[in-house]
């Protein structure tokens, strides 16, 4: 089979051929139909560069496909022939491939009314976003505010957050972004890059009581958001989208304003839900995505072009998602 692998010399991707896996117990051989390309995977790929063993490193955290082949157990054979959403396993290679092993626990069975390319992109981001409105509603929060909202994530927790009724500030970087979010129906929209930014988001969020913010960003710009938050909010960092390794913010500041700050990592949250949770929470995102959240694609790409689809999933986040088909 072809899959995407990092060049040694420099983090590139290329693709290369290599031997198709075969299932194990409890696990399931996928043909993979699509993957798309995510901030975890962009972050994955950069942890993956200083790893030791980039022989085996297939990058891709989720996709669709249909199940060939099955190794012993009672879910895989009952997943045989399927039509199924998955995620790689941890330690494992992932979507960017044309097959792909894993657990059949981190598979999901598909409606017939969701295509495999919408199917490809119905655990990360919708997971996520189901799992900030538990966090909110879990601490009590009134309101929430997000950074980089013009994602596709963003997109979705604020189809989520009209339908729960809880008040959602978007922040985005460009004025069409604040165009097109206020054209699509959002009521609270603020354009980071405008000098007034910090003092609207803090009139803003103390007046819908908006006590946490979930960024993807953790750019320079991260004490000013914090800063400007009412006291005793809450921050929880999921992703690091900003160049910067690191940031700097003045510890009295968020001292004296009693700022708490966290980091939201999706697997940790599946181990904590447990099984259970986390079936009730796919067949929320399987209704969802039947109805009315469709992700919008900007672009679809062989995996021969994988490179390309980073580029351009990197230099338009807001324009859609983008798609990497075996």
């Amino acid at each position: 089979m072809k899959a995407a692998f990092l060049n040694n010399q420099g983090g590139d991707l290329i693709i290369k051929e290599t031997d198709i896996p075969q299932p194990g117990p409890g696990e399931v051989l996928v043909k993979i139909a699509a993957a798309p390309v995510n901030p975890s995977d962009i972050a994955h790929i950069k942890e993956a560069q200083s790893g030791k063993d980039l022989n085996n490193f297939i990058p891709g955290l989720e996709g669709s496909g249909t199940v060939v082949a099955t190794g012993k157990g009672l879910l895989p054979a009952l997943l045989k022939g399927k039509r199924v959403a998955c995620a790689s396993k941890e330690g494992g290679a992932g979507t960017w491939a044309e097959y792909m092993v894993t657990t059949a626990a981190n598979c999901f069975p598909l409606s017939k009314r969701v295509s495999d390319e919408q199917g490809s992109m119905s655990l990360v981001n919708p997971l996520t976003a189901l799992a900030f409105i538990d966090i909110a509603r879990e601490g009590k929060h009134k309101a929430i505010t997000n950074n980089a909202a013009a994602s596709a994530l963003g997109r979705m927790l604020e189809l989520l957050c009209r339908k729960e009724r809880i008040p959602l500030i978007n922040i985005v970087r460009r004025q069409e972004q604040v165009d097109m979010l206020k054209g699509q129906g959002s009521d609270h929209v603020l354009n980071r890059s405008e000098p007034s930014f910090t003092e609207e988001l803090r009139s803003l969020a103390s007046k819908l009581k908006a006590t946490i913010l979930f960024d993807s960003v953790c750019g320079p710009q991260f004490h000013d958001l914090a800063e400007a938050l009412p006291s005793g909010s809450s921050v929880v960092i999921y992703g690091s989208l900003s160049p910067d390794e690191y940031v700097q913010f003045n510890p009295k500041k968020l001292l004296a304003n009693d700022i708490h700050i966290s980091g939201f990592y999706l697997g940790a949250q599946a181990k904590k839900n447990g099984l259970v949770k986390n079936l009730m929470k796919l067949r929320k995102v399987s209704r969802l995505m039947s109805s009315d959240m469709k992700i919008n694609i900007h672009g679809r790409f062989p995996l021969e072009r994988a490179s390309e689809a980073i580029e351009t999933y990197l230099a338009g986040m807001s324009a859609g998602k983008v798609l990497l088909i075996p």
